[in-house]
């Protein structure tokens, strides 16, 4: 039987996650709680319902992730004017170095993957990766659930 595209996505998918070394040390990360990082890092200031927005899942699928991303170390609430009821999540030094692993190690991973295409190879791959990215976005099929995960993406 042919592959389709969506197993070998996958099968890429998983290959990068596994060469990215999520799972090992210095990292040590979830594919997800990796994302949240990167996303904290990115915003001055975030409170949840942002981070969930941005990583497409429902807020309530966040309280977990977050509370795991602080049970170790890497993320803190802090309300801003002692306001409880509205708090911001802010990274650690340890989740600052984290992300600094996160990165290095995907920039030089995205840089050996690029000098195995040719520059017309790597600008019609990029092209159909957004392509599909927009159309799987937009698209209200499936199950709205993050395979293997207790994640679920926003409706």
């Amino acid at each position: 039987m042919k592959h389709t595209f969506v197993f070998h996505s996958i099968s890429l998918a998983k290959k990068i996650q596994k060469s990215v070394g999520f799972k090992s040390l210095p990292l040590d990360l979830s594919y997800s709680e990796a994302c949240a990082l990167l996303v904290i890092a990115s915003s001055q200031e975030i409170n949840q319902k942002e981070i969930a927005s941005k990583l497409h899942l429902e807020p309530a699928s966040i309280v977990s992730l977050i509370d795991e991303l602080g049970k170790n170390g890497l993320v803190s609430r802090e309300s801003p004017n002692g306001d409880r009821r509205k708090y911001r999540i802010v990274l650690t030094k340890l989740g600052k170095i984290k992300v600094k692993h996160i990165k290095n190690k995907t920039y030089k991973l995205d840089n050996l993957l690029r000098k195995q295409l040719t520059p017309k190879e790597e600008a019609s791959f990029e092209s159909i990766l957004k392509k599909l990215n927009a159309y799987l976005a937009e698209w209200k099929g499936g199950e709205n659930e993050i395979p293997g995960t207790k994640r679920y993406l926003a409706s």
